[in-house]
């Protein structure tokens, strides 16, 4: 008897995995960039995080920011086939080219998207946006953090915003200067250079001594001499080492002893969770009750007393009560 109701048990349990298994919907998971870039794992852990247990998730990079522009389209038409292959529920699309590259055909099926971490207005991919697409934009807060830089160099009078050429530094140019190559903010003349390679940055770098600060939204895309990809903490520490004033960034990996002073960081985990949880409205609900779209422009401060001690910087008491602070 013991032994009948033994494999029972296990039967049971084995059914009971089967259904549960067959009751996992699909999720792809398109990013624009590479594993191994700490954007991309905070958003992977925040995906994870929601959607374990529920979907079963497949990931995709199409790697963007390393390989040359000439082949981003053979890398979309392999995620097409990934696609249709996989046959998902719901595709979320990670960054600009994810997007521009894969979301008017992956529409056109009738699957759902769900975007995130879109810096550029997404019309500009899709003209009309279709009703089975919706996600969360990522707005750098490039103009904000700028004003809460003010507060901690008071004198500050002029400022870089130095970035790689790529879609996301078009996308950031496009919704914050528009056609303004200087803005006025808080007292402080705030201009743009975008650095068409790794070189180039260098050069700038060096000659910001007129600033009395730079930041860097973006630093990813930039290459050297034979085309190849320059590590984004390489970038970073050449920057921070050789700038003759403060180094300020938006991403939390970039602030250390060697590394920027500081960021105003949109988080990669709560920004991915975020998208997640829209997933999961659209594979309770389905697709005809497609979520709104939301805007995650919610920073956290991280800093660097070395840096900030070198460049003998002080933070008000609001900014840091507030600050998370990194080595």
């Amino acid at each position: 008897m013991k032994r009948f109701l033994l494999i029972l048990m296990v039967i049971i349990g084995i059914l009971s995995a089967g259904i549960a298994s067959a009751a996992q919907k699909k999720v792809l998971v398109i990013h624009s960039y590479h594993t191994g870039l700490p954007w991309v794992e905070q958003c992977n852990h925040g995906i994870t995080s929601t959607l374990s247990g529920i979907s079963e998730l497949k990931y995709i990079y199409l790697d963007t920011k390393r390989i040359p522009g000439s082949k981003f389209q053979e890398k979309a038409d392999a995620a097409m086939a990934v696609f249709r292959k996989f046959k998902p529920e719901v595709v979320m699309l990670g960054d600009d080219n994810a997007l521009k590259l894969l979301g008017s055909r992956i529409a056109e099926s009738g699957t759902p998207i769900v975007f995130f971490g879109i810096n550029n207005n997404p019309r500009k991919y899709f003209g009309t946006i279709p009703d089975n697409v919706t996600g969360v934009l990522e707005r750098v807060p490039l103009f904000p953090w700028i004003r809460l830089l003010k507060e901690i160099i008071p004198s500050a009078e002029k400022a870089l915003v130095l970035m790689d050429d790529s879609p996301t530094a078009q996308a950031i140019i496009d919704v914050t200067f528009g056609d303004r190559k200087n803005v006025f903010l808080e007292g402080v003349s705030v201009g743009y250079s975008v650095a068409s390679d790794w070189a180039q940055w260098r050069q700038i770098v060096l000659k910001t001594d007129s600033y009395d600060f730079i930041t860097i939204p973006v630093f990813h895309a930039l290459k050297g001499a034979a085309g190849e990809h320059t590590p984004a903490l390489e970038v970073i520490r050449w920057t921070s080492a050789h700038s003759p004033v403060p180094v300020f960034a938006y991403q939390d990996y970039a602030v250390s002893d060697d590394g920027a002073a500081g960021s105003y960081v949109i988080y990669g985990e709560a920004h991915g969770r975020l998208a997640a949880q829209m997933v999961r409205t659209v594979l309770e609900t389905g697709p005809s009750h497609m979520p709104p779209m939301e805007m995650d422009q919610k920073g956290k401060f991280y800093f660097n007393k070395k840096q900030l001690k070198r460049f003998d910087l002080k933070l008000p008491k609001t900014i840091r009560r507030e600050s998370i602070f990194r080595e």
